[in-house]
């Protein structure tokens, strides 16, 4: 009977090596469901940001609209001045100086998402802040950039940037622009819509040009891991591409490259 009940006893527990092996065999499940897990984390955060870079992107397109099918500046005032006898606030756009940097994503675009009229006509206010907090929460912000880089303070940073490079128009020339680039462009002009890109993911800059192309590569290793970048187009479209989706030849003489930064072929 005392060994019987011995015997019973010995079976109830695991020993030490058992123990380790069982362990051994969960960390190795967990190493290999952990890419996947990750990855499905990945498309999950692309999906929701690629969602609110529509949403800014149809809102630029509304903007167009509702200002003489013109896009918005990159930046007010940029390279325009007021023409004589004109002041700036006749001149820009509403929502032109929501925050002193002029940048698209602190004022006229930002107005556009954000800014509601009262019953008087006038904007409710809004804290444009220097360091871009008031883009925390809101479609401007990329939730992948906030996690692969949390130390990061300036929300600016954790944002996108447009395409100043689409080809700007005869209106410079009424402005007397030293920088045409950062002009207000006429859509109409721009014949190339759906390959034209009109923002895109970059962590140093809020204003890019093909010159600023290495920015955007260097974005798309810190926030996807050298996957893909958001990017959206000027009809209103969003895709994810990756490095050699970006065309890196010179757009004024080969006709992709020029479709897709200036939105025309080349010259």
């Amino acid at each position: 009977m005392k060994n019987l009940v011995q015997k019973r006893s010995s079976c109830t527990g695991m020993t030490l090596v058992e123990l380790l092996v069982v362990i051994a065999i969960i960390v190795v499940l967990i190493s290999l469901l952990a890419p996947g897990l990750n990855k499905a984390k990945e498309v999950a955060e692309a999906a929701k940001n690629s969602a609110n870079l529509k949403q800014i992107a149809t809102a630029t397109i509304n903007w167009s609209s509702d200002n003489k099918s013109r896009l918005p500046s990159p930046q007010y005032p940029g390279g325009m001045e007021p023409p004589p006898g004109m002041s700036a606030d006749d001149f820009f756009p509403k929502n032109y100086n929501l925050g002193e940097s002029g940048l698209w994503l602190d004022g006229v675009i930002f107005g556009e998402v954000y800014l509601k009229e009262n019953k008087d006509g006038e904007a409710t206010s809004y804290n444009v802040t220097a360091d871009g907090e008031h883009l925390k929460g809101t479609l401007f912000e990329s939730t992948i950039s906030v996690k692969t880089n949390p130390q990061e303070k300036d929300w600016h940073k954790h944002s996108y940037a447009m395409n100043a490079n689409l080809q700007y128009d005869r209106i410079y020339d009424q402005v007397q622009s030293p920088d045409p680039y950062l002009t207000e462009k006429t859509l109409s002009n721009l014949l190339f819509a759906p390959r034209a890109m009109l923002y895109i993911d970059c962590n140093e800059s809020n204003v890019v040009k093909f010159e600023d192309r290495q920015l955007i590569t260097d974005t798309i290793k810190e926030r996807w891991g050298g996957g893909k970048a958001i990017a959206a187009y000027l009809d209103g479209h969003v895709e994810r591409l990756s490095e050699k989706d970006i065309p890196e030849e010179n757009p004024q003489s080969d006709r992709d490259s020029s479709r897709f930064w200036r939105g025309v072929d080349p010259n």
